[in-house]
Formats: structure tokens, sequence, C-alpha cells
């Protein structure tokens, strides 16, 4: 009981850090966009007595748009997901096998926030490129010629994050659900004799790689031109002076918020990687039988170690993956120090049924052996 109890609250304790980084960062998200859009009057979107300025307006979109993530994520992750598998089936199928890798299954607060770092830094980026119509639509009837203040723009660029925060899970949620499941190509056996190094890769990691190889590039470009050449680089070409104190301070607010900004995205990123956590162990026998049809096998994990000798390497480490394709596809776990055999169910409860049946018969005749040797001889 005390070990189950200790399980279940380092279970609840992983989330403590994303819990806290989301409400501390949602908080102070809401207040950064209130304090600059204050004297903005209220859009369409809400009756005037509910919404009195635009950030109030924001405030109640950012509340109507969390369960929406959800909803995106219980409908589109596992779908897009397989589709990704098949077409990675397709394409890498000449020279890649594709197999189920044994993972393990710890992950803690800090993955967590790491993972929602590329969405939030592919949002940030998304949204600066298209920062004049974000502009447009966000302040139609608002002057906007002579705001220069540095606060308005920070609160511009996380408004613009948040709008494409819905499309940048959309690409990156089928990622998490496919690197949880352990699916992975690797380089066939024949293609490893030639002169190449060993190739395996998860396959939601192959595309996470493609679109956060995008946001770590677009990233600091797009903010630079944003926080910093546009505000302040570009007036100054222009023949506008600004005090050397009044530079520091912008260009240190423009860097606070280069660098901030992706955190706040990233809290509100954060409850919906929470609920692939929970979802994680549905999702991946799903993802797992749909690899199996598509002729997936279990293998072990790769374990680079020093060759001192000739010799078989066997990786005793606990399984963890072995578990959920054993429920994918409906077979029993046999496990040795050397090895992992899966066997189907009928076949091993055939065979414990069989020794049941034998144990009591081998029971009884030794048992009369046993009275035969006692019994005391007649005078």
């Amino acid at each position: 009981m005390q070990d189950s109890c200790s399980v279940i609250n380092m279970e609840k304790a992983r989330f403590g850090i994303p819990l806290f980084m989301f409400i501390s960062g949602t908080f102070v998200a809401i207040q950064l966009i209130t304090a600059a859009t204050i004297d903005v009057s209220a859009t369409e979107l809400f009756p005037e007595t509910l919404s009195p300025t635009l950030g109030t307006d924001i405030s109640i979109i950012m509340a109507i748009a969390l369960p929406i993530l959800f909803l995106e994520y219980a409908i589109f992750a596992v779908p897009i997901a397989v589709v990704i598998l098949f077409i990675t089936k397709i394409i890498k199928s000449t020279r890649y096998e594709m197999n189920i890798m044994n993972i393990g299954r710890n992950f803690g607060g800090a993955q967590m926030v790491r993972r929602a770092a590329a969405p939030a830094l592919f949002s940030v980026a998304s949204s600066q490129m298209f920062s004049g119509v974000i502009l447009t639509i966000l302040f139609p009837l608002y002057d906007i010629t002579e705001q220069t203040d540095p606060l308005f723009s920070a609160s511009l660029a996380l408004m613009g994050a948040l709008l494409f925060t819905p499309i940048a899970l959309l690409l990156f949620m089928p990622t998490w659900v496919l690197n949880d499941a352990g699916v992975v190509t690797h380089l066939k056996s024949d293609i490893l004799d030639l002169r190449q190094c060993p190739d395996t890769q998860g396959v939601g990691r192959w595309i996470a790689n493609m679109l956060g190889g995008y946001a770590l590039l677009a990233f600091p470009i797009t903010m630079f031109f944003s926080q910093f050449y546009n505000p302040l680089i570009l007036p100054i070409m222009q023949g506008a002076v600004f005090l050397p104190e009044e530079i520091f301070f912008r260009g240190t607010i423009a860097l606070i918020y280069t660098i901030g900004l992706p955190f706040f995205v990233m809290s509100y990123v954060l409850p919906v990687v929470m609920l692939n956590e929970g979802m994680q162990a549905r999702s991946t026998v799903r993802i797992l039988k749909l690899a199996q049809r598509l002729g997936a096998k279990m293998v072990r994990k790769e374990r680079i170690q020093e060759i001192k000798r000739l010799s078989y390497v066997y990786d005793e480490d606990k399984k963890a993956t072995v578990e959920l394709y054993a429920a994918a596809s409906n077979k029993e776990i046999v496990m040795t120090q050397k090895s992992i055999k899966i066997k189907p169910k009928d076949k091993v409860k055939g065979k414990t049924e069989n020794k049941e049946k034998t144990k009591p018969a081998a029971k009884k005749n030794i048992d009369s052996k046993k009275d035969t040797k006692k019994k005391p001889k007649k005078k």
C-alpha cells in the first residue's frame, strides 16, 4: 500500500511545476495586455457592459480558448498522428524500417516544460511575420501611428502569438503522441553493410525537428526586427533623436520581452501538454495497434557501450513500452534477464492450465510413496 501511495504522490508531484508556470504566466500575460490596451475601446465581440476595454475582450477569449484547445487535442491529435505514420511508411520504405522501440515511461515536469517550448517559439515567430495583418484585426479603429511604447509592442506580439497557438498545437500535438508511443524508423540491415552510420529516429521527432528548426531560425530574426529594428534602430537611421537613457531603457525592455514572450506562450500551452500526459496510455495503444498492422515489431533500445571483448550485450533494464505493446497486440509478457518474449495469451493460458492439472497428480504419487515408507512392520 505504501509503495502504491508513493507512486501516486510522485505522479501528482510532476505536474506541480507546469501548473505553477501556467497560473503565474497566464496571470502576468493578462496584466501585460490589460496595461497596454487600457485606452483602447472594446470590440463588438461581447456586450459593452461585460467588455469595457480590449484587454477584457482578450482575457475572455483566452478563457474560452483553453477548452477549445483541449477539444482540438481530443479530435485531431491521434488522427493526424496516423496520417504522419502512413506518410512516413511510404516515404522511407526503401531504406528504412519502421519498428517499435522499448522506451521508458518517466516524464517529469521539466520535460513537459521543454515540450511546450517548440510550439511557443513557433507561435511567436509566425505572429511576427504577420504582425501587420494582426494589427489590423485587433486594432481596426485605433490610431497606432504615434504608438511607440515598448509595452504596447510587446503586448501586440503576445496577442498575435496567442492567435497562432492553436495552429502550432495542431502541428505539434501528433508528434507528442508518436514520440510517446516509441515508433521509430531505422536503417535496414542490408543498408548497414555499407559504410554508413546507424540512423534511428522517432517518427514524431522527424516531424518535430523540421517544425522546431523553423521556429529556432525564425524566432530571433523576427523578434529582432519587431522589438529592436522597427521601434528603435530604424527611427534613429531616419533622423529621430533619443537620449542615451531612453535608448538603454527601450533596448532593455525589448530584450526582456524577447526572452519573456515565449515563456508566456509556453504557460498557455502547458495545460494541453498535461492533458496529453493524462491521455498518453490510451493514445499510445491506438498508435501501436496501427504500427503493428504496418509491420512494426518490438525492438531493443540501442545501447552505446565500450567494446572490451566480443560478446553479446543484453539490455536488462526494466521494460516499459512492452506493457503497452502487449495491450495493443493482445499478448502477454514473459520476462527474463536476457531477453523479452511476447507470447499470445491463449498459448500462455493453456500451458498454465496444464501445469495446474498435473500438479495434484504428482502430489498424490509423492504422498503414496511416503505412506508406504512410514507403515510400521507387523510383529
